[in-house]
């Protein structure tokens, strides 16, 4: 009889299972990235929001209350910024955490997941400092337009 003899491994052995984290790795990666895109939308619409109020301003026939309710909407839109934030910040935090846990337990076995969510944790960093730039932009803006009574008094101090 011809005997064949069995390969080592199988050609369609199947891939070690990973571990049951990686689910909950892929939907904390998954809701960093709609925190980011939410970002981006609440940025874009006060944008909009500032040119329609604009051209408000411009037209001759509108009502002050017209106006009125238009800064109402923007800053409503800007107070959901911060609070954009801190959800980003949040996620960002217990998906790092799910990332140093899953990296911890399976030393030397890389899922895609995790390069997903390392690469997403980069994303939402980089998010927050644009969120702090503008911070830093915006106040300084808002200095240039209404200067502080102190700074009044040092323009009105005479130099000797």
């Amino acid at each position: 009889m011809n005997s064949v003899k069995p390969s080592a491994a199988p050609a369609d052995a199947p891939a070690p299972v990973p571990p049951p984290e990686l689910r909950s790795l892929k939907i904390k990666t998954d809701a960093v990235k709609r925190l980011i895109k939410e970002r981006k939308i609440y940025f874009l619409e006060a944008d909009q929001q500032r040119v329609r109020i604009e051209k408000l301003h411009q037209k001759e026939s509108v009502h002050e209350a017209d106006i009125r309710k238009q800064k109402e909407v923007l800053e409503e839109t800007l107070g959901m910024i911060p609070y954009m934030e801190r959800k980003i910040r949040a996620a960002m935090e217990d998906l790092d955490n799910i990332v140093t846990s899953l990296v911890t337990e399976n030393e030397g076995t890389e899922f895609q997941e995790v390069m997903d969510a390392n690469i997403v944790i980069r994303s939402a960093k980089e998010a927050l400092n644009e969120i702090e730039a503008q911070k830093g932009e915006e106040k300084d803006k808002e200095e240039e337009e209404n200067p502080s009574q102190e700074n009044k008094e040092q323009d009105n101090q005479c130099p000797l």
